[in-house]
């Protein structure tokens, strides 16, 4: 019995039943050295407590000191600053000021100054200004009434002084032997004196033709026109800018309206338009009706209408593929020849049958005795040239459209047979009646007996 006890861990000399489970201690957390009573309240199963406060043994000084880490020293020494003057090389002016500077003190002592270069003199860009001397006065500058040595010499030191900013030089203008210079004036001759005396240093005006001041010179009228446009516009009512978005709405208006006049005209012309016969299903179609009896009068070619050389009123100038005003375009400036160019090419990526059926059509218009394009690009002939194009696809996509009828039924004049011939299927035995019996081909005994 006792060896059953010991496997099943039940201690000897007491009975089962009456034994009871010892009363388990709880053991308390200590709150660790350094952590304040409020912030250990907070704590509780659910948060542990941190590791940095699980610093048994040690005291609180201990434990934080191993989170600071020592300061490197620099190989230059120990950094110190020092009120030292200093001079602005960009200032031609002597003038001295003084700043903190840093330096730095080796073991020894001993300072060592930092560097004498002012650090901000390299922001200090300035503008290359044209100047002439007396030579380039003489034979290279075009001399101009309205304006004396003395004063292009002010100029050009204005210039140089406010580094090209034309508004602080207008303000500033006051040469005691000139007259008052308005902006576009002074902006007007210094362009004029540097594009000068750019030409005349290269020789030519074709080695710096890429340069701005030659590629794009001043305009005078053109900056006093524009001023004038934005003082004007500046200078607007409400009552003027109400006025102006009214006639806008208007224009849209009339845009719109006409837009839909010519989608009205359309829709009409496609309704007055006869409709194509369509053969009826009490009717048997005819085994070749693409052939004519001989004695049925051909239709007569219809004569397209002469395109005249001005656009009506609303319709565009130009033509699309199927030869209509071309009213969808964007507005601009279109150049006439080479638009048709590019309907005529777009006509040709219509037709059916590749590159070789593009050649037909660029072959029978040179047979026709219109190669190209043509030479002089009006509303008339763009109109009449794509106009024949359109015809001339047409009749060779009916040609293709014939052949393939008369291949399919046989061509005129021939019969079933013929048909059957020309598909590669050899003769049925009621069609051998005419062949000699030695050559018709050898059948079994049964079908003999039939």
């Amino acid at each position: 019995m006792a060896d059953v006890k010991d496997i099943l861990g039940v201690p000897r000399g007491v009975a089962p039943a009456l034994q009871q489970d010892a009363p388990k201690t709880k053991e308390r957390m200590q709150r660790p050295a350094g952590m304040s009573r409020e912030a250990f309240a907070l704590l509780d199963g659910s948060h542990p407590i941190p590791p940095s406060h699980l610093a048994g043994d040690l005291n609180k000084k201990a434990a934080l000191s191993g989170l600071k880490q020592k300061r490197k020293l620099s190989s230059k020494g120990l950094s110190t600053y020092q009120l030292r003057p200093f001079s602005n090389p960009a200032r031609k002016d002597s003038l001295t000021l003084q700043h903190w500077v840093k330096c730095f003190k080796d073991a020894a002592g001993k300072l060592r100054e930092a560097d004498e270069v002012y650090p901000f003199a390299k922001f200090n860009k300035q503008l290359y200004i044209f100047k002439y001397d007396d030579d380039e006065w003489d034979n290279v500058l075009v001399k101009d009434p309205a304006w004396t040595r003395e004063e292009t010499d002010y100029l050009l030191e204005l210039c140089e002084l406010f580094d090209l900013r034309f508004l602080i030089i207008a303000d500033r203008y006051a040469c005691p032997k000139g007259v008052h210079r308005s902006m576009e004036d002074i902006k007007a001759r210094y362009y004029a004196v540097a594009r000068q005396l750019l030409v005349g240093r290269e020789g030519t005006e074709d080695s710096v033709a890429n340069n701005v001041l030659v590629k794009h010179p001043f305009n005078l009228t053109h900056e006093r026109e524009r001023k004038r446009g934005l003082e004007m516009s500046v200078n607007r009512t409400p009552q003027q800018e109400a006025e102006e978005n009214t006639i806008l709405e208007q224009a849209a208006q009339i845009q719109a309206a006409r837009k839909a006049e010519q989608a009205q005209l359309q829709a009409q012309r496609k309704a007055a338009a006869p409709p194509p016969p369509a053969p009826t299903a009490a009717t048997p179609a005819p085994a070749r009706p693409l052939l004519a009896a001989p004695s049925a009068p051909l239709p007569e070619a219809a004569t397209p209408a002469a395109i005249p050389d001005q656009a009506p009123s609303g319709q565009s100038s130009l033509f699309t593929v199927d030869v209509a005003p071309a009213n969808s375009l964007k507005p601009g400036v279109y150049a006439r020849g080479r638009h048709t160019q590019e309907v005529a090419t777009a006509q040709l990526n219509r037709v059916t049958g590749g590159q070789r059926a593009q050649k037909l059509v660029d072959t029978t218009m040179s047979e026709l005795g219109v190669p190209g394009p043509p030479a002089v690009p009006t509303r008339a002939t763009c109109g009449a040239y794509l106009a024949l194009r359109a015809e001339v696809i047409a009749m060779l996509e009916m040609r293709k459209t014939l052949q393939h009828r008369q291949a399919g039924e046989g061509g005129p004049g021939s019969d079933s047979r013929g048909r059957r011939a020309a598909k590669g299927k050899a003769p049925a035995r009621y069609e051998t009646e005419d062949i000699p019996a030695a050559k018709r081909p050898r059948t079994s005994k049964k079908f003999s007996d039939e």
